[in-house]
């Protein structure tokens, strides 16, 4: 397992070197992202997607994690919600450090770690975890990150349009148009022709190194020196590596659904933060830094945080 992992973290470190040396620059970077996000790990998830032997069992797992996660992401919330007023941290930062503990990087580092260690259900149930996460962010997240702008008079902080528009982003995200695409091949047990699927599997199989080599060379842009200096780095990155995962095998620990289920569950709130975090702190004006300095962090961090979860979840469930 250890071996699998480093190989993964080798590629992450090559990354941070090729930025760091300029053979990558930030607009070949903005290109990696697009070709992850937009054709990779579609392709990835057809393939792999398409190819389970669908049944009611497996399409059951699939929407309880999702609703298991759900609740999870909102125990997440009050819990550093919470946090940020025990630690009196001032307005100007605390919503963009609660959401750089709750929102996990379970697509660029979760979906090849659980294809890895879980195999392609393992995958499904990682879209899962990454369908509520949206979900969530556009939900509560959005509105946590608006708490300092001032509403119009009777304006609310969740709506019947609000969410409607949160359903109408998680429905437009390709890895979801891509799930819905490998349901639709799997669920009446059709056969992508021989050509199709193996096109397929070459263009996702770039989709695991791509993804690492992209966060290396995001993490080349930050001086580590200078966040490990950072409290509130050091605090929300223990939060969010540690007491997260924690208080999420609490949650799932007694509940009557699969180890995997579980696993994937504690899994997915257990890897660093998102780029999200960093991306919707920039759009609303709210501390951008921060979430990325919590994201550089947190990523260095778990190099040794995710090894040990994984021992843990094999342990336990």
């Amino acid at each position: 397992m250890y071996a699998k992992y480093f190989v993964l973290f080798a590629i992450l470190f090559t990354g941070w070197i090729l930025k760091r040396i300029k053979f990558i620059d930030d607009k070949m970077n903005k290109s990696i992202n697009k070709l992850i996000v937009y054709f990779a790990y579609p392709c990835l998830i057809v393939h792999n997607i398409g190819t389970i032997e669908m049944t009611s069992a497996i399409i059951a797992d699939f929407f309880t994690t999702v609703v298991v996660c759900l609740v999870a992401f909102y125990v997440y919330g009050a819990v550093s919600y919470f946090y940020a007023k025990a630690r009196h941290l001032p307005q100007s930062i605390s919503n963009t450090a609660e959401m750089s503990m709750i929102l996990p990087n379970d697509g660029f580092m979760g979906f090849p770690m659980a294809l890895l260690f879980f195999g392609e259900k393992g995958m499904l149930l990682m879209l899962a975890h990454n369908a509520a996460m949206n979900f969530f962010t556009f939900t509560y997240g959005m509105a946590a990150f608006r708490r300092n702008k001032e509403r119009a008079p009777g304006e609310k902080r969740f709506s019947f349009r609000s969410i409607t528009r949160a359903l109408l982003k998680l429905l437009v995200n390709p890895n979801i148009l891509a799930l819905f695409i490998g349901f639709a091949i799997s669920i009446p047990h059709l056969t992508l022709p021989g050509p199709v699927d193996e096109y397929l599997l070459y263009i996702g199989n770039i989709s695991t190194p791509m993804a690492m080599i992209y966060i290396g060379s995001t993490l080349a842009n930050y001086k580590f020196t200078d966040i490990i200096r950072n409290t509130l780095a050091i605090e929300a990155s223990i939060m969010k590596l540690i007491w997260i995962p924690l208080i999420t095998i609490a949650l799932v620990y007694f509940l009557p659904v699969s180890g995997l289920i579980k696993s994937i569950v504690v899994l997915g709130g257990a890897f660093p933060t998102a780029a999200t975090a960093s991306m919707l702190a920039e759009q609303e004006d709210q501390a951008p830094g921060t979430a990325s300095q919590i994201l550089f962090l947190s990523t260095v961090a778990s190099i040794a945080s995710i090894p040990l979860m994984v021992n843990v979840l094999e342990a336990l469930f």
